[in-house]
């Protein structure tokens, strides 16, 4: 269950191996576990800081880690995946250098046959950094399993030559990809949203899956679900019906959590057909432990959702970041659902801290060999 392996790269097996206990994922997954994070951690998984090449410790790497979990939850499926920022191999992060190296990864993923980055290639010379704004160059995420890396996908960063520029670098990319008439739909039917295109990402599914997405992020300013909705009308009645299920099954019963301070929601446009005149899907994502903080609202919530054997296996998790951190918190950041295919899935997004905080508390850490008292 423990991982020899230092830094970043350490810190993420680790976590991979614990959601890989606590979720059933097979007796395989440990090793396809340390072999993807070796893949794609390679040339930067030893560092622990974003700023120094080395002689940071353990909670240095926790504390600052460039990585997050999500499970993607279906029926009585789990996909665990990974998403992280490329860092360079040694000094100071930049946005340059996340390109760089993530450029790299994605060159070694289409070696091994995981990736197809024609689509990428298209657009790539529109996020390539070149702006003391650009806000952190390149982001990559894949699920891990017992077979390996599946579904890789790249972030590209949208502030890449400036703020001022983001709205033109999306439409500029979609048109290339040919969803010009999407991009067209989205200006006269979400206007407010193409107004605020935050967070920076511009996502493509790079695998071979003709259902592979293109997508982009924007802040849910609406404050009631009624709202939310009527945003989302031109999309379908299903659309709106399912965002608004999404807060309710989130929420505290009876609440308008949409108009609760701190983080925004996030509602993200994706298209998959190459001559698509308006986006095939949405997905909603709403913060989750700002409108269930304690682990016993989130279980509750989760229960709303879930299939109780998935569930089971989840609230494993919830239990184990109880017993670690004050307050009982809920270990989830982001709740997400696409709002036209997407079923019954759920997906919840989960810190490294979080993460590290379940699985210290569920095998406590053993002193090593060399370091336990002699008896005589």
């Amino acid at each position: 269950m423990t991982s020899e392996r230092p830094g970043y790269a350490g810190l993420a097996v680790d976590g991979l191996r614990y959601l890989g206990e606590v979720l059933g994922l097979g007796e395989r997954f440990d090793a396809a576990a340390e072999e993807s994070v070796r893949t794609l951690f390679d040339g930067w998984g030893h560092r622990v800081s974003r700023d120094t090449d080395g002689g940071g410790t353990r909670q240095d790497a926790v504390s600052t880690a460039p990585f997050e979990y999500s499970l993607v939850l279906d029926g009585d499926r789990v996909d665990v995946r990974l998403f992280f920022r490329p860092l360079p191999e040694r000094g100071p992060v930049s946005a340059t250098g996340s390109w760089e190296r993530g450029r790299r990864t994605l060159a070694e993923l289409e070696r091994l046959g995981l990736a197809r980055l024609e689509r990428a290639r298209e657009v790539a010379d529109l996020f390539r950094p070149r702006s003391e704004r650009a806000a952190f160059g390149m982001c990559l995420a894949a699920s891990v399993s017992a077979s390996g890396i599946a579904r890789p996908k790249v972030y590209f960063d949208t502030l890449a030559a400036g703020t001022e520029r983001s709205r033109e670098t999306v439409g500029t990319a979609l048109d290339r990809l040919g969803q010009g008439g999407a991009w067209g739909w989205l200006q006269r039917h979400d206007p407010q949203g193409m107004a605020h295109l935050m967070p920076a990402f511009f996502a493509l599914d790079v695998d071979e899956s003709p259902h592979a997405r293109i997508k982009f992020y924007t802040t849910v300013a609406e404050r009631s679900t009624a709202e939310l909705e009527a945003r989302l009308a031109p999309l379908g009645r299903a659309a709106a019906a399912a965002a608004a299920g999404l807060v309710t099954d989130t929420a505290p019963q009876g609440s308008e959590p949409l108009d609760t301070p701190g983080v925004r929601p996030t509602l993200c446009w994706s298209m998959t057909s190459r001559d698509g005149a308006q986006p095939d899907d949405a997905t909603l994502y709403l913060p989750f432990n700002l409108y269930a903080p304690q682990q016993q609202e989130a279980r509750g919530r989760l229960r709303r959702s879930l299939d109780p054997a998935l569930l089971a296996r989840v609230e494993r998790l919830v239990s184990d970041h109880a017993v670690a951190v004050e307050g009982r918190a809920n270990p989830f950041h982001w709740a997400a659902a696409k709002l036209v295919h997407g079923g019954r899935a759920l997906t919840l997004y989960t810190s490294a801290a979080a993460v590290e905080a379940a699985r210290t508390a569920r095998v406590p850490a053993r002193p090593r060999p060399d370091a336990l008292p002699v008896t005589t």
